[in-house]
């Protein structure tokens, strides 16, 4: 069952809900509904996983080893930079 409750938001606030609806074709609700559930679920330690499940695996492309030894890499690249300090 859901249970109506007012909200007063300052003009800033009440433009960037009413652009984000427009862009989303939601209601300005819908909209606050789901800051608030993504909130309150934050809280109670879902971590990121929620605000960030539509973005997980949409990248299909880029360099297959981009992770490989990545750890080398970057001691290379320091060793290069304090060496050219010197």
């Amino acid at each position: 069952m859901s249970r109506i409750l007012s909200v007063r938001l300052g003009e800033k606030t009440r433009r960037a809900v009413a652009r984000r609806a427009q862009a989303s074709g939601r209601s300005e609700s819908a909209v606050v509904r789901e800051a608030i559930e993504a909130f309150v679920g934050s809280e109670a330690g879902e971590g990121p996983y929620p605000a960030l499940r539509d973005l997980i695996g949409i990248v299909a492309e880029g360099p297959a080893d981009l992770s490989v030894r990545s750890g080398d890499k970057v001691r290379k690249l320091l060793r290069t930079r304090a060496t050219g300090r010197k």
